[in-house]
């Protein structure tokens, strides 16, 4: 039969990574803008490379075909009475698609609550500061992790 473990975390070094944490979510909220800016613009420098290489991948023949091993397959739509061309990205060499940034406090369920992380990450630290007990157990150590 497995025992339980009683662990104990100083409320100190608890305190200490929550104003961290917050310092990171207000240090990334303020770089936001600057990081969706740059994003935007690898977009769009993004659709126009892979423009380029379609336009260049369909100048050779070799690569089209309509079986499913093909660089760019070729299908009918009867449905819609229409054509599909698919490119295999990866041998045919196509650019990454940038990565979006996240929005660093964007309002969320957080058990019942629907805030955001830096609200609740305040809200903790406020009654961190509060308590008078120089330790804390780990099932409340384990609750604020999550957010950390």
């Amino acid at each position: 039969m497995a025992r339980s473990l009683s662990v104990k975390i100083p409320t100190a070094s608890l305190i200490a990574e929550v104003e961290a944490q917050i310092a990171k979510v207000e240090k990334d909220i303020e770089e936001y803008a600057g990081k969706r800016k740059q994003y935007e613009a690898d977009a769009k420098q993004y659709e126009k490379d892979v423009i380029a290489h379609a336009i260049k991948a369909l100048g050779n023949p070799d690569n089209i075909g309509t079986e499913s091993g093909s660089l760019i397959r070729i299908t009918s739509s009867y449905r819609y009475n229409g054509i599909s061309v698919e490119f295999d990205t990866e041998a045919l060499g196509f650019p990454k698609k940038p990565e979006e940034p996240q929005r660093p406090n964007q309002q969320t369920y957080y058990g019942r609550d629907y805030t955001t992380k830096l609200d609740l990450l305040k809200k903790n630290l406020k009654v961190l500061r509060m308590t008078q007990q120089e330790e804390v157990n780990a099932s409340t150590y384990n609750s604020v992790m999550e957010l950390l």
